[in-house]
């Protein structure tokens, strides 16, 4: 796994879990915003490096 890849997907899974932590208010859950762009760029960097 790359660096690059492997960066993003732990940005992705800090920001899946300060959303679903129990103590988030409303403003954290703007974050879903952030998370689905990073979502994207994780499945564009697999599928530009043929990553399953």
């Amino acid at each position: 796994m790359s660096t690059y890849n492997r960066n993003i997907q732990t940005i992705k899974h800090a920001l899946q879990f300060y959303i679903t932590r129990p103590d988030a208010n409303e403003k954290d859950l703007e974050k879903k915003k952030l998370l689905k762009k990073v979502e994207n760029e994780v499945s564009n960097f697999k599928k530009s490096n043929n990553i399953k």
